[in-house]
């Protein structure tokens, strides 16, 4: 029969703590580098399937300005700064969202969904908090009842607060819109779809309120978009309705300033809050 020495087998706690801890250090950094490795090739799906999905913009013009900036000029570096914009080409645009409208022979523009497809708008004077007379857009929702709508209800009231936008060059749009043909209504929107019903021509439907304003019906498949700037915005007030063919989708991811550095820093933490999101559900 074999005998074994009880030197044979040599060991003290001191190595024992050493050896555990080295294991549990092993172990920490493994798992640490398969987590990494995990949401690293999960940001690398989520990434591929975002840029197939996702167009991006560069921002021209004042129109959507303070929401969007383009252009912008630093002297002291001789240098250009715009925004850019992400947009989502799989998600139907609702009212409030900011789309990108691609145009036959001209340049795609960027404005605000303001009434969708079914709904009733108008642009006329009303009165402001401060008891001032000013314009305001006046929708009335597709599926209400138009006769029991009031236009209090109707008037939207743009601000951060309730919309979570705000409507810029707001004096140059009163001033620029002061001549208006009936005396009640926006001239841009009156010559556009109002001019031609008076004289019974119109290729709108147009009704009038209880409140005696007259609103014109968005067709199918067509939307309403105006510019934030109000002032400063070439948009549905004379170019009539956008088809929603011609819409590319609507923005999801707003670059501030746009260059790599902000670009990637905003992509990183919009894929944290989606990862957030869905997780949370």
């Amino acid at each position: 029969m074999n005998t074994f020495n009880g030197e044979f087998i040599q060991y003290s706690d001191k190595k024992v703590k050493k050896e555990t801890k080295n294991l549990a250090l092993y172990f920490t950094v493994h798992i640490t580098l398969y987590v990494l490795l995990f949401f690293f090739l999960l940001f690398f799906a989520w990434y591929t399937v975002y840029i197939i999905t996702h167009k991006f913009y560069a921002v021209s013009g004042p129109s959507m300005m303070p929401t969007l900036n383009a252009g912008i000029v630093n002297m002291e570096e001789d240098d250009v700064s715009y925004d850019g914009v992400y947009v989502d080409c799989t998600r139907k645009a609702k009212v409030f969202d900011i789309v990108v409208i691609e145009r036959t022979n001209a340049k795609s523009i960027i404005k605000r969904v303001i009434a969708t497809e079914g709904d009733y708008v108008t642009i006329a004077k009303g009165t402001d908090e401060f008891g001032q007379e000013a314009f305001f857009v006046y929708r009335i929702p597709k599926g209400e009842d138009f006769d029991s709508y009031s236009d209090e209800q109707a008037k939207l009231v743009e601000d951060k607060d309730q919309n979570d936008y705000s409507i810029y060059g707001y004096q140059d749009w009163y001033a620029n819109s002061s001549v208006d043909v009936s005396g009640k209504y926006e001239a841009t929107f009156f010559n556009t779809f109002l001019d031609d019903y008076l004289l019974g021509e119109s290729q709108f439907e147009v009704r009038q309120s209880a409140g005696g304003l007259l609103y014109v019906k968005v067709p199918e498949g067509e939307y309403f978009c105006l510019g934030d700037n109000r002032g400063h915005s070439s948009d549905s007030r004379t170019a009539g309705f956008y088809k929603k063919s011609s819409i590319v989708g609507t923005v999801e991811l707003i670059v501030k300033n746009h260059n790599f550095v902000n670009k990637f820093l905003e992509i990183i933490k919009f894929y944290f809050v989606e990862m957030s999101e869905f997780f949370a559900r």
